[in-house]
């Protein structure tokens, strides 16, 4: 790979980091809560940097990437990215640099873990900035950077294919920074209208701001420590519908709003996704019913086990990680549920993590291939998406993914348990990390937070964060040699 390109790019996203900053400078300027100074140094410095690197690496580097590059420049730029994002909570000295990294890199990944146990005592500038990083992480920073940096020149496809989750990214205009800015755009409004709705529940305007960039991109940052469960039921029903929103393609949304009235029911995925979600509902409320965990005396006692049922799964389906109910104290034999449901995840195309819908469908209709090629030897069956047949290539990657998937998933929490960690914490951790989805189980649970860990696993499940974000390759290619030479 070529160093000026990695210089430029890098230098580019660090700038934009650093601007990024500007927000909650301002916000700590008239809260006056004594942070400014340290922030606007944080903020100073990484646009310096970044503008070096640029100004540094602008006349020596090529206007083409390979696929292979454009790979590693994703990686390397998320990675310079979240260090960047770290300087605000080690500039004002509320954490270490791992923690901060951690937390950094929790927010632009849209995961929701946490190192703190009072967010609370944060000062609202940090909070701000916590939410900040979330919502540009959820629709992808680079993608943002296409957007209002068209001139860039530098293979907008192959970032954008690195960039969007999930193995068929759409492409909605000929140019990839208008895809970029209709992308962005309906996540503009969607953020707008989320706002809306929480001030009308009743939420002042800084919570509201904090709360809908935190759910439009599904990463669960809240300003309150009891999370989502701080607020009324109205405001949670507010926050599980734009959750659901969030968990499904965008381009829908898109092309939803721009006349094609059937947009939803026409993807496959999407009708998947809907009944997927109906049914862990049910059977969530069905076994905290039979099981006795709420008591159903009334009206009420039935909306709020319907609402924590809900809540739970759609936060965890789509990664979210917000939590209305501590749901540690509810029975285990839920947990096999939960922890499916971390898994799956959400939409391709969304900004929800996890293994991602469409790739479960994908692995279904394989098996469903394999039974029938057994029952009928010299039978054809091709697999078809949308009534259109998919390639073997887009099949074996699926099937690739998911080992990988398997495999680090294996490889980590076997870390986790040299580390004494015991088997439900650590396997939990590393799932929700890889998912991005926020809290686990055992000491990482609904109330529990990832402070109490040994720094090495922290760095650890930062960089599950990382690959489970950037699905893996972005990460895994920075690693093989060849990328590096020359």
């Amino acid at each position: 790979m070529t160093f000026w390109n990695i210089l430029y790019l890098v230098g580019i996203m660090t700038a934009c980091v650093g601007v990024m900053q500007l927000l909650p400078l301002v916000l700590s300027f008239g809260y006056g809560d004594g942070e400014t100074a340290r922030l606007a140094l944080s903020c100073a410095g990484t646009v310096l940097s970044g503008l070096f690197m640029v100004y540094a690496g602008r006349k020596k580097r090529r206007n083409l990437l390979s696929n292979s590059e454009a790979l590693g420049c994703v990686g390397l730029c998320w990675i310079v990215a979240t260090c960047a994002g770290a300087l605000p909570f080690i500039c004002t000295g509320v954490m270490h640099p791992v923690d901060a990294w951690f937390e950094s890199v929790s927010g632009f990944t849209t995961t929701g873990s946490t190192v703190l146990s009072d967010i609370e005592a944060l000062p609202q500038s940090l909070l701000f900035w916590r939410s900040l990083s979330q919502w540009c992480g959820g629709m992808g920073i680079i993608v943002l950077s296409l957007a209002v940096l068209p001139h860039l020149g530098v293979g907008g496809m192959q970032l954008y294919r690195a960039e969007v989750p999930g193995p068929t990214p759409d492409k909605l205009a000929p140019r990839m920074q208008d895809t970029a800015k209709i992308l962005w755009g309906g996540y503009c409004v969607l953020t707008f209208v989320m706002v809306l709705c929480l001030l009308c529940a009743g939420m002042n305007l800084l919570d509201a701001v904090n709360h809908a960039f935190t759910t439009l991109a599904t990463g669960g940052f809240s300003t309150k420590n009891a999370s989502a469960a701080a607020f009324s039921p109205v405001v949670q029903w507010i926050i599980i519908a734009f959750m659901f929103l969030a968990g499904i393609n965008f381009t829908l949304h898109f092309r939803f709003i721009t006349g094609t009235w059937n947009a939803y029911g026409r993807s496959e995925e999407c009708r998947f996704f809907v009944l997927l979600c109906a049914l862990l509902i049910v059977l969530t409320a069905g076994y905290l019913y039979g099981s006795g965990a709420f008591a159903v005396q009334s009206a009420a006692d039935i909306e709020r086990l319907i609402r924590g049922a809900a809540f739970q799964i759609v936060s965890l389906i789509t990664s979210t990680g917000f939590v209305s109910e501590n749901y540690s104290l509810w029975p285990i034999g839920i947990t096999p549920l939960f922890l499916f449901a971390i898994f799956v995840g959400g939409c391709v195309g969304s900004t929800a993590g996890g293994f991602k819908i469409m790739r479960i469908m994908v692995l279904g209709k394989v098996l469903r291939r394999e039974f029938f090629l057994m029952l009928h030897p010299r039978g054809v069956s091709s697999i078809r998406f949308q009534d259109r047949p998919l390639s073997e290539k887009i099949i074996a990657g699926t099937g690739v993914f998911f080992i990988t998937y398997l495999l680090v998933l294996f490889v980590c929490t076997s870390v986790l348990l040299f580390y004494r960690i015991d088997f439900l914490t650590g396997f939990s951790a590393v799932l929700t990390c890889l998912s991005n989805a926020g809290p686990g189980f055992g000491c990482v649970g609904a109330v529990d937070n990832f402070g109490w860990m040994p720094e090495g696993v922290k760095v650890l499940l930062s960089f599950c964060m990382l690959a489970g974000r950037l699905e893996f390759y972005a990460l895994l290619i920075l690693l093989h040699p060849s990328l590096w030479k020359k």
